[in-house]
């Protein structure tokens, strides 16, 4: 168990359950300051953080990323004990990592699903043979641009463009963390390969036909 005199050096005292000890903590960050929270370490190795970051806050019970993340931190699975701290009397952060509040800790964190992306895409015109960039940020935008995809002779003037206009520069950088980078050309760690937002169910391509029926059969609901 943890006991008192560990803890005898914080400036805000320690609170001692039954198989628990609960402390303030804090995370920095340069736009916004400070967040509080009350840090909680359970014998068995679970942690549970209640967020302070403003007296109306709610997020209660929530994982060390968890709450790193709500306050706008990008943390990660293992950063997360050298970017919460604690303070002692003299003021001073002390980083979860360099104290013993720890020292029972075996719990893991999932990591992060990546969120489905929708890139720019580029269709080429039949007549001018130029580049068009389409935006891929809407419901809207990804149909339009599904339903260019499945023309044989697309032209610039179906979407409302004029083959005289320019050519876009073409521009597909690779997402951070991409063990493809920096050669990658839209692989499936970078780009969504089908989602509610980019699939639709009033179209009749096989793609479109083959998605909303998986996912028909995936759904529990169903």
């Amino acid at each position: 168990m943890f006991t008192e005199a560990e803890f005898k050096d914080f400036m805000v005292p320690a609170i001692f359950g039954s198989n628990y000890v609960q402390i303030e903590c804090g995370c920095t960050l340069r736009r916004f300051g400070d967040s509080r929270g009350q840090f909680r370490a359970f014998v068995d190795g679970k942690i549970e953080i209640d967020c302070q970051c403003h007296p109306s806050c709610s997020k209660v019970n929530l994982s060390p990323v968890q709450f790193a993340r709500h306050i706008g931190k990008n943390s990660t699975v293992d950063s997360w004990k050298n970017h919460l701290w604690v303070m002692d009397k003299d003021g001073n952060r002390i980083k979860l990592a360099d104290t013993d509040i720890l020292r029972f800790h075996v719990q893991t964190f999932d990591r992060p699903l990546r969120p489905f992306v929708h890139r720019d895409e580029f269709i080429c015109c039949t007549r001018c043979n130029k580049q068009r960039r389409f935006l891929l940020r809407t419901r809207e935008q990804c149909r339009v641009y599904h339903r260019a995809s499945l023309k044989t002779e697309w032209i610039c003037a179906d979407n409302g463009m004029r083959c005289e206009d320019a050519e876009e520069r073409k521009s597909r950088m690779p997402l951070r963390g991409c063990p493809n980078k920096p050669k990658c050309k839209g692989c499936i760690c970078c780009v969504c390969t089908g989602c509610r937002t980019c699939r639709f169910e009033d179209c009749d391509c096989q793609i479109c036909i083959d998605y909303v029926k998986n996912e028909w059969h995936a759904d529990p609901n169903n």
